[in-house]
């Protein structure tokens, strides 16, 4: 039984794969509102040059491709790279999007490459969450924004039924605000939305 749930996490949220992995993240209806929140707080600018943290398959970097000059993303699963570009054709075409398969504990870009960054619905299953973050800043240049959204260190009975068999990973504000500062940021203010915490951090 838990190498069946095992996989189903694994396949569905961990690391989506195959024709239900697809099926989940071709359009997750469910974030959606989610990734409305994110681009409010990161506030994007026409010259801004982004880049998306665990991208999914896609749909929060189309929303984006609306706004911002270029844009870059990253993803571990080689599924969810492929329906990212799928979706992101035109931009990817004209060279102005870029999605790579690979490990955000260490980003293929050089330092300071981006102006803004986002990481939706992914950070609560990060490995060495202060290494992303560490990466993450590398890539920004100054004054660059961050938004993250992840389970608050308090849950509610809802909360803790969904987090125990994905073994989600949970941080008080307190533990989230060492971790942005202790990688370079210098704000890193959060608000509660719907349950989550929604982080949005600058650099000096």
């Amino acid at each position: 039984m838990n190498k069946i749930i095992g996989k189903f996490r694994d396949t569905t949220a961990r690391k989506p794969s195959g024709w239900l992995g697809k099926c989940f993240y071709r359009d997750p209806k469910a974030h959606r509102k989610s990734f409305e929140i994110i681009m409010e707080k990161l506030n994007l600018r026409s010259d801004d040059s982004y880049l998306e943290v665990a991208c999914g398959g896609g749909v929060l970097l189309e929303m984006a491709l609306r706004t911002v000059s270029r844009a870059a993303a990253i993803d571990h699963s080689a599924d969810m790279v492929e329906l990212a570009m799928e979706r992101n054709k035109a931009a990817v075409d004209k060279g102005i999007a870029e999605i790579v398969e690979g490990n955000a504990e260490s980003l293929p870009w050089p330092d300071k490459r981006f102006s803004c960054a986002a990481c939706a619905n992914a950070f609560f299953f990060i490995e060495h969450p202060q290494l992303v973050l560490s990466e993450i800043s590398r890539v920004l240049g100054p004054k660059g924004r961050l938004v993250i959204n992840t389970l608050p260190g308090k849950l509610s009975l809802a909360g803790m039924v969904f987090k125990r068999p994905y073994n989600l990973k949970a941080y008080s504000d307190e533990q989230m605000q060492l971790m942005f500062y202790a990688a370079g940021f210098r704000v890193a203010v959060v608000n509660m939305v719907s349950g989550m915490q929604v982080w949005v951090a600058q650099k000096p």
